[in-house]
């Protein structure tokens, strides 16, 4: 069933629309938002995993099984929050969320203070902080349509910097909780997460389009968007692309890394962060080259190419390299990850028609989203079987057939 006609939200007064001025510093405070939101995620995410496999030093499995529990409710809720997206002023759902997500670090901040850290604790923490990402992610990327300019490759490149910008200072922030304590940093971490809803106010709110009659339910509308995907080649191709690096990638980082760096490099949670932020670096500096050269045309042939280079680097990882090995391949990942995301999510967002962006990009985030909980928790349990660097051997080698399969039974060599 095809959503009702849109009928358009009522027009703005000629004096309020915004010139080229205006719009790059609505895209300004959009981009503040979004740092601050990445900021924070890069921040939490080496503070969760010294956590748990640091202080209490939890097994393979569990540190599977916890960093999957920050990805388990994109399964459940990223489809409903890209319906949301659609249905309200993404803007406001923003602000809201920045603010909400400081609760549970505070709690967990006092739960650390007080003495009570434990798995479950933290279990609930990761369950809290995943469900409000699975509204965020959808509402960020239909605001960034509305900011984007007539350029949007420009600004899509421009948003992967800002954001693995943002990660891996937030990243690198994290290192200080060896000197400050983990408290203190948890602290700073809600102010992070505040700090964005303050920037998201600076982007002007817009009617969203009113439909002409009675809209289906939100799930009708989800079970709508999944259909148009599977209907489409061109959305189809780079939703599963983005599933395999969910798998074999986003899982396996978060579930193996932790374990290697404490268990094999004697790392800290300063060796830790120092790791974490040099993927997302490798992905600044290669967006930002992509954007200095324009973009790229072929976006098909390039997006494989990324993924194999990527296998190729995570399979070297398990040759069990020194320390400094290790810091230059995962670098290199990064760089090759910019190219991947910058040309998927170009594609997907060139053929996602306007008045349904919201849910099917919520389709696009949840096949990097969706299947990461899996890669995390079979990763976890593969690496207490046959060890950290055979289940990265053994991630490059399946994403590695992925593309070839990918090349040679769908159209991604030829999209543009």
């Amino acid at each position: 069933m095809l959503p009702a006609p849109m009928r358009a939200a009522p027009a703005v007064p000629p004096s309020s629309v915004p010139d080229a001025v205006a719009a790059a510093a609505d895209f300004r405070w959009f981009a503040g938002g979004v740092g601050s939101w990445f900021a924070g995620w890069g921040m939490n995410a080496a503070l969760f995993a010294w956590l748990v496999a640091g202080e209490l030093r939890a097994s393979d499995a569990w540190v599977g099984i916890a960093q999957s529990a920050t990805l388990w409710p994109s399964l459940l809720f990223l489809l409903l929050g890209g319906t949301v997206a659609d249905r309200v002023d993404p803007r406001r759902l923003l602000i809201a969320l920045h603010a909400v997500v400081a609760l549970p670090v505070l709690l967990l901040a006092a739960g650390v203070a007080a003495g009570w850290l434990s798995l479950p604790a933290v279990l609930a923490y990761g369950l809290c902080l995943g469900t409000v990402s699975a509204f965020v992610m959808p509402a960020r990327d239909a605001l960034l349509s509305r900011v984007a300019g007539p350029d949007l490759m420009h600004a899509v490149t421009t948003m992967t910097a800002v954001q693995f910008g943002a990660q891996a200072l937030g990243t690198a922030a994290a290192a200080a909780a060896r000197w400050l304590g983990t408290v203190p940093m948890l602290g700073v971490l809600a102010a992070v997460f505040l700090a964005g809803s303050f920037a998201v106010r600076g982007v002007p709110a817009v009617a969203p389009a009113v439909p002409s009659e009675p809209r289906p339910t939100a799930w009708r509308e989800v079970l709508d968007g999944l259909a148009l995907v599977a209907r489409s080649p061109q959305l189809r191709a780079p939703v599963l692309l983005v599933a395999a690096v969910g798998l074999f990638f986003i899982g396996p980082f978060l579930a193996v890394f932790p374990v290697m760096i404490v268990q094999h490099y004697d790392g800290g949670v300063d060796r830790l962060s120092l790791v974490s932020m040099l993927f997302p670096l490798g992905t600044i500096l290669g967006s930002l080259a992509m954007r200095a050269r324009g973009g790229i045309r072929r976006k098909g042939r390039a997006a494989l190419f990324a993924l194999l280079a990527g296998a190729v680097a995570l399979g070297a990882i398990g040759l069990q390299f020194s320390f400094a090995g290790l810091t230059v391949l995962t670098f290199a990942w990064g760089g090759a990850g910019a190219v991947f995301i910058n040309c998927s999510r170009t594609l997907f967002q060139q053929h996602a028609p306007p008045a349904w962006r919201g849910r099917l990009l919520a389709v696009f985030q949840l096949g990097f989203l969706g299947t990461a909980p899996l890669g995390s928790l079979s990763a976890g349990f593969l690496s207490a079987a046959i060890g950290p660097f055979a289940t990265l051997q053994a991630c490059g080698l399946a994403m590695a057939c992925t593309v070839v399969l990918a090349a040679l039974a769908t159209d991604t060599l030829r999209m543009q």
